[in-house]
């Protein structure tokens, strides 16, 4: 092929790809659900609490949006594209799917700005957060690609390219799911429960309605059988979404958690808090890592410590250790993610590969 027919091809695709309604439709959508997303975040008094980052809060929500629109919109705009052009070579199917792919990442950029500049998001979170969402698209791209220029029927070739990304993106929770059904290991859960005036008078706040000297003198003593996914966990991080997510350091903050106070009720210096993560990244990031950690033979609950130390008696469930620990005793996933899923691309598309040579040999 002569450089100027290689730019002819070049340019045929990149032009299809902008006179598409459904890609038009696509990224204008995405770009205004990424800015709307940011605004509710940075502008939300729930964020902005102190100890929190409303910007790198934004920054993980508009990120992992953008992840969703091209895991799940590329193969239909792409497949919509072929059949007005009728192109089906594999660099016109890498142009389309790249272009594609990419409009997307920059209809988002506003959004991106806006949340790094609200809260001055460094780029120890920013770099990696961004660069992992690139690589993710251009491993999507990459799959299209390779799906449309090995199968001639497009129907065929979106099928197998949602398959392929199907496969990355719920596959890891199909081996939980599996692990969930087989045989675990005992565990035993001790909750203690607050005497909320059955047992004897007691005073409650009215702002929070809680007990204000809480008591619990009824623990229940449960066992149950719970699965191993401490043997498995390394599954998890294949999916896009965690694998974005594990770029990222994982950060926990204490603060105030104003869900629970009263209108007009202001933060004291000793108001209750609570310990968590400080955005989306963090979030899914340590509740994969948890599973990393072997299951506790004994599990224990206080309402009432529950309430003194965080301002709510509630414990999150699944029960087990806080933040503070997962993030101290586990490691990132992100290598293994990496490694998973470089092995499942792999396996992909020398299949689609293999399987067009044999059909052209029949």
């Amino acid at each position: 092929m002569s450089k100027q027919g290689f730019v002819a091809r070049v340019l045929a695709s990149t032009t299809a790809v902008f006179t598409t309604p459904l890609w038009a439709t696509v990224v204008i959508a995405e770009g205004v659900l990424a800015l709307i997303a940011t605004a509710l975040t940075v502008l939300s008094k729930e964020t902005n609490t102190d100890g929190l980052d409303s910007g790198r809060m934004a920054l993980s929500i508009s990120t992992l949006l953008v992840l969703a629109f091209a895991l799940f919109t590329v193969p239909a705009i792409v497949d919509r594209i072929r059949h007005t052009t009728g192109a089906s070579g594999f660099l016109d199917s890498l142009v389309t799917s790249f272009v594609v792919g990419w409009t997307l990442v920059f209809a988002a950029t506003p959004a991106f700005l806006w949340a790094m500049l609200s809260t001055g998001v460094g780029p120890e979170v920013w770099m990696p957060a961004l660069g992992s969402l690139k690589l993710e698209v251009l491993i999507v791209d990459l799959l299209v690609a390779v799906a449309f220029s090995t199968i001639r029927k497009p129907g065929a070739a979106t099928a197998v390219a949602y398959a392929a990304i199907v496969s990355l993106v719920v596959g890891p929770f199909l081996v939980l799911a599996t692990t969930a059904m087989l045989p675990g290991t005992k565990q035993a859960t001790e909750y203690w429960a607050m005497d909320w005036g059955k047992v004897t008078p007691v005073e409650t706040d009215p702002k929070t309605g809680f007990p204000i000297n809480p008591s619990c003198p009824t623990k229940t003593r449960t066992v149950e059988d719970v699965p191993r996914y401490d043997l498995v966990w390394a599954a998890v991080p294949v999916s896009p979404f965690v694998l974005v997510s594990e770029s990222v350091e994982p950060t926990i903050a204490s603060f105030v958690n104003t869900m629970y106070m009263g209108e007009s009720e202001v933060i004291a210096p000793d108001s209750p808090k609570t310990t968590a993560p400080i955005d989306l990244f963090s979030t899914i990031a340590l509740s994969t890592r948890s599973l990393q950690i072997s299951a506790e033979e004994t599990i224990v609950v206080n309402e009432c410590d529950l309430l003194k130390e965080t301002g709510q008696p509630y414990p999150s469930y699944p029960y087990g250790r806080g933040s503070e620990f997962v993030l101290s005793a586990t490691q990132s996933g992100f290598t293994a993610g990496l490694i998973g899923q470089g092995a499942i691309v792999g396996a992909w598309i020398v299949g689609m590969v293999v399987s067009s040579r044999l059909r052209r040999q029949k």
